[in-house]
C-alpha cells in the first residue's frame, strides 16, 4: 500500500502524505496530549467532546499512528537505491575537499538527500529558524561564533558530511561578513 492509500491516516494526524517518521511521531504525541487532557485548546468545544467522543478521537489517532508507522517501516526496508535516486557517489563531489560549503551548499546537499529541515531540527534539537538562517546565510540572525560552530557540526554530521570542513568553510564566510559589517558601522 502506498502513502496515497493511507491518506485518511495522514489527515487524522493533520499531516501531508509526504510527512517523515519524526513528523508523524511529533503529530501523534501532540494530538494525543491535546485530546487526552482538558486542554485549553479544546475547552471551548468541551460540550461537543464527551468522554466517548474523546475516546473515539484518541482511538483514531492511535490507529493512524500505528498504520503510518508500519507504512514507513516498510518503506525503510526498501533497498536505498530504490527508495532514493541519490547514491553516495552522487554526494562524493559534495564531500570533496575542493568544495566550499556555504549555506546554499548545505541546502543542496540536504535536498539531494530528500531530508526536510523539520526532520533535522527534531533530530539535532537545532531550532528550525536557525537552520533556515544558516542555509540562507542570514549572518546577522545567527548566534555567537562559538555556538554557531557547534550547530554547524551537528548539522554536518546529520548530513554525513565532514564537520570540520563544513565549519571551517562556513565560519570563514561568517567572519568575512562580520568584518565587512564592522567596517560599515564606523
Amino acid at each position: 500500500m502506498s502513502r496515497e492509500d493511507h491518506k485518511y491516516y495522514f489527515e487524522v494526524l493533520e499531516l501531508s502524505p509526504d510527512a517523515t517518521l519524526s513528523e508523524i511521531e511529533y503529530a501523534y504525541h501532540h494530538l494525543k496530549r491535546l485530546y487526552s487532557t482538558d486542554s485549553i485548546a479544546i475547552a471551548p468545544l468541551a460540550e461537543e467532546f464527551s468522554g466517548k467522543g474523546k475516546k473515539k478521537i484518541l482511538e483514531q489517532i492511535e490507529e493512524a499512528y500505528t498504520r503510518l508507522k508500519i507504512l514507513l517501516k516498510n518503506e525503510q526496508s526498501i533497498p536505498p537505491q530504490k527508495k532514493s535516486s541519490v547514491s553516495k557517489d552522487d554526494l562524493k563531489s559534495e564531500k570533496d575537499d575542493s568544495i566550499l560549503f556555504s549555506g546554499p551548499g548545505l541546502r543542496r546537499v540536504r535536498e539531494k538527500l530528500a531530508i526536510g529541515l523539520y526532520e533535522i531540527s527534531l533530530s539535532t534539537k537545532i531550532r528550525l529558524e536557525l537552520l533556515e538562517n544558516i542555509e540562507h546565510e542570514r549572518f546577522e540572525l545567527l548566534p555567537q561564533e562559538v555556538y554557531l560552530k557547534q550547530h554547524l557540526r551537528n548539522y554536518a554530521s546529520y548530513l554525513s558530511l565532514v564537520p570540520k570542513k563544513v565549519v571551517d568553510d562556513y565560519i570563514e564566510r561568517y567572519r568575512a561578513w562580520k568584518s565587512r559589517d564592522e567596517d560599515n558601522t564606523y
